[in-house]
């Protein structure tokens, strides 16, 4: 459903900021946690920044932390923050062949679409950063 490690590697970052909360985390550092390079993962804090899920200091000192506490953060704020695609791509049909299939396809999925976004939405709403921290550390 997911069309890329986005949402998982930003969750992995939320979790991490949580952990060392109170303190701003460099790139360098989350990088060698997530297991990727510093450069992508900019661009991904990025677009947690600009969601608001987290901000970024430069400088010495600087580096990433939560915007606002893990309780408040939900995997469907990262969910927003790092998907645009819809769950099931579609391909699009010519509306005026002569085959039904090909006029209604289109609409069929998009509405599938729909129904599994609400869905995904939902679900993740129910999740925060922080009872993931809690999962994690209890082992």
């Amino acid at each position: 459903m997911l069309s890329n490690t986005h949402f998982s590697i930003g969750v992995h970052v939320l979790c991490s900021l949580a952990y060392n909360e109170g303190r701003h985390v460099g790139s360098e550092e989350l990088a060698a946690t997530v297991g990727t390079n510093a450069s992508f993962l900019r661009g991904l804090i990025g677009q947690l920044r600009d969601a608001g899920l987290v901000e970024t200091q430069l400088g010495k000192g600087g580096g990433t932390a939560l915007a606002r506490p893990a309780t408040e953060l939900t995997l469907r704020d990262v969910y927003r923050a790092t998907e645009s695609k819809p769950p099931v791509k579609t391909h699009v049909c010519d509306r005026k062949s002569k085959c039904v299939v090909a006029r209604g396809m289109e609409d069929v999925l998009s509405g599938i679409n729909d129904r599994l976004e609400t869905a995904v939405d939902a679900e993740l709403g129910k999740v925060t950063i922080a009872s993931l921290l809690d999962s994690l550390t209890e082992h």
